[in-house]
């Protein structure tokens, strides 16, 4: 609820990647209004070629994507969000919810190298010392 909130208050259309069960009625078409695109989750290298679709059909774009792929907390990253950009193109622009400053963060954009093992250190240092919002 507050990254949906601070889009609204920023004036952002942001896009982001939902399981495709959620379009099902009767919450589909507040999914499609939200920014929502549909995709299935099953075939996670499918995921990504469906957001590189996406982010190619866009004239301007802003995808958020949470890196570890979900909601819950302690997961470790999963690379579907680095694979997208890479692929489209487009740089990261790293962003953090930050509990102890009351803060929404963003960091510089982040250009892929296309060597994930080299460049995942490199963002995940940008979260060092950020306490997340407790929900």
């Amino acid at each position: 609820m507050l990254g949906i909130a601070a889009v609204f208050a920023l004036g952002l259309r942001v896009r982001f990647l939902a399981k495709h069960t959620l379009f099902h009625p009767p919450l589909g078409w507040l999914m499609r209004w939200l920014g929502a695109t549909s995709v299935v989750r099953e075939s996670p290298q499918g995921a990504v070629a469906q957001a590189v679709a996406m982010i190619e059909a866009e004239r301007a774009v802003v995808l958020g994507l949470a890196p570890e792929g979900t909601r819950t907390r302690g997961t470790p990253w999963r690379s579907g969000f680095y694979h997208i950009a890479h692929a489209a193109r487009v740089p990261i622009l790293p962003a953090a919810f930050d509990g102890a400053r009351r803060a929404i963060r963003l960091f510089p954009p982040f250009e892929t190298s296309g060597d994930y093992e080299r460049d995942l250190p490199l963002l995940m240092a940008l979260y060092e010392g950020i306490r997340g919002v407790k929900g």
